[in-house]
C-alpha cells in the first residue's frame, strides 16, 4: 500500500470536487483521483444550469459565467415559437474554468488532488467493502488506501462495475449526443434555443446555448433507438440550417443517462454520485446540480461515517436515501414525463408549443414549478391527457 486515506473519491467534476470539499472540510483526509491530465477537459456537457440550481450549493462567480440568460426560446417541428421572458433562468457555465476552480477549492480545503491518476481498480480485502483503489499513474500502478470510495467517474463508471453495481440502462433510457462549439455566428448572448421534432432530434431536441454574442454550445440529443442515424448527423444538418456561417472551434460527442430508480447508489463502502449514480433529469438531461447535490451529500455521509466510533457499512446508506428523499419524486416524476415525451408526435408538440405562448403570453415570469407546469400542458390537450395514463405515482 502507497498511502492511506480516509476516502477516495474518483473523478474531479462537479460531483466529486462537490464531495471531495466537503469531506476536507469536515477534517477527513480525502484523495480525489482525476484521470484526464487537466481538469474540465474535455467539456461533457451544454454547460448550462439554472440559478436555483447552481446558487443552493455554489456562490456563482462571473470568472466561470460564460453567459447570464433572460430569455427561453421554444420552437416547435412547425416553426411555432414561444419566447419565456425569466430575469433569473439560469446561466451557460464556463465548464472547464468551473471544474477546475471546484477541484481548486476542494484542495484549498484540504483535499489531496492526483491529475492524470487513472483509477484502474478496486482493492478487495475488507469484510464489508474495498480497502483501496489501483490507481496508474505516469505508466506505474499506485495501490492507495480507503475506508469510504466514491464513485464520481461520469457515465461510462468503472466503479460501479468493479463494486458490483449493476449500473447499465437500456438502449432506449439513455440520450446520445453530439455539439459543436462553434464561432462567427450571431446569437442572444442571454437567450437559450430549444428546437423540438422528429425530422431535428427524435426522442430528444436540439439547442443553442450562447458563450459569448458570437459564439454557442449547438448540439442535440436523440433516442438511439428512435433512429439508425447517428447524433452527429442530425448536428451537421441542423447547424448548418440555423448558422449558415459558421466555425466549428471544439467538437464533442457523448452520451447521457436517465434516470433510473432501480439502481443503488450505495454498495458496502462504495457510493455512486452524478452521472455514475444515473441521477439526471431524464426530461432535459440537465446533470450539473444533481451532481452538486449527489456530491454535498455523499461528502456530509461519508464525513459523519468516518467520525462514528463504531462504523458500520448500513450508515453509508443514509446517502442514497437522503437524496432520493430530497429530489427521487421529481426526478421519478420527469422520468414519466420523457416516457409521455417519446409518445408525442410532431403535432402534439406544436400544440404543447401553442398552448404555452397563449398561457404565458409576453408576461415576465419569476418562477416556475415544472410538475405542475407539466401537467398543465398535458391537460391542454385531449390527445396528452389521455397519455397522462402513463403517469404512474
Amino acid at each position: 500500500m502507497d498511502e492511506k486515506f480516509d476516502c477516495i473519491v474518483v473523478g474531479a467534476g462537479p460531483a466529486g470536487s462537490m464531495a471531495a470539499r466537503i469531506l476536507a472540510e469536515n477534517g477527513v483526509e480525502v484523495l480525489l483521483l482525476e484521470k484526464h491530465p487537466e481538469i474540465g477537459v474535455p467539456v461533457s456537457c451544454a454547460e448550462a444550469i439554472s440559478c436555483t440550481g447552481l446558487s443552493q450549493f455554489v456562490t456563482p462567480n462571473p470568472e466561470w459565467i460564460s453567459s447570464f440568460i433572460h430569455h427561453v426560446l421554444l420552437v416547435s417541428p412547425s416553426g411555432k415559437k414561444f419566447l419565456l421572458h425569466h430575469p433569473d433562468a439560469g446561466f451557460v457555465l464556463n465548464r472547464k474554468l468551473f471544474e477546475k476552480k471546484m477541484a481548486e477549492e476542494a484542495s484549498f480545503k484540504g483535499a489531496r488532488l492526483k491529475v492524470n491518476s487513472c483509477a484502474v481498480g478496486l482493492l478487495d480485502g475488507k469484510p464489508d467493502g474495498f480497502h483501496g483503489v489501483a490507481v496508474l499513474e505516469d505508466g506505474k500502478k499506485k495501490e492507495y488506501g480507503a475506508e469510504v470510495i466514491i464513485g464520481a467517474d461520469g457515465v461510462e463508471s468503472w466503479v460501479a462495475r468493479w463494486a458490483g453495481m449493476d449500473s447499465t440502462l437500456p438502449l432506449g433510457q439513455i440520450e446520445s449526443c453530439a455539439q459543436y462549439l462553434v464561432g462567427e455566428v450571431e446569437v442572444e448572448p442571454d437567450r437559450l434555443e430549444f428546437y423540438l421534432g422528429q425530422s431535428v432530434a427524435p426522442g430528444g431536441y436540439a439547442w443553442v446555448f450562447p458563450k459569448s454574442d458570437n459564439t454557442a454550445n449547438v448540439g442535440l440529443a436523440v433516442t438511439p433507438d428512435r433512429t439508425s442515424k447517428k447524433a452527429k448527423e442530425y448536428l451537421d444538418r441542423f447547424v448548418k440550417e440555423r448558422f449558415p456561417h459558421f466555425k466549428v472551434i471544439e467538437t464533442h460527442m457523448g452520451g447521457v443517462p436517465c434516470f433510473d430508480r432501480k439502481i443503488s447508489l450505495v454498495h458496502q463502502n462504495v457510493l455512486l454520485a452524478g452521472d455514475a449514480g444515473r441521477l439526471v433529469d431524464s426530461l432535459s438531461g440537465a446533470g450539473i446540480s444533481n451532481a452538486l447535490r449527489s456530491g454535498k451529500i455523499a461528502g456530509e455521509v461519508a464525513s459523519q461515517y468516518m467520525k462514528k466510533g463504531n462504523r458500520s457499512s448500513s450508515y453509508l446508506r443514509r446517502y442514497g436515501e437522503q437524496f432520493l428523499e430530497e429530489k427521487g419524486r421529481e426526478l421519478r416524476f420527469y422520468s414519466y414525463c420523457r416516457a409521455i415525451y417519446l409518445k408525442m408526435t410532431d403535432q402534439d408538440l406544436d400544440d404543447a408549443v401553442s398552448f404555452l405562448r397563449d398561457y404565458f403570453g409576453n408576461r415576465t415570469v419569476t418562477s416556475i414549478q415544472p410538475i405542475s407546469l407539466v401537467k398543465t400542458i398535458l391537460q391542454s390537450n385531449r390527445h396528452l391527457l389521455r397519455l397522462l395514463r402513463h403517469l404512474v405515482w
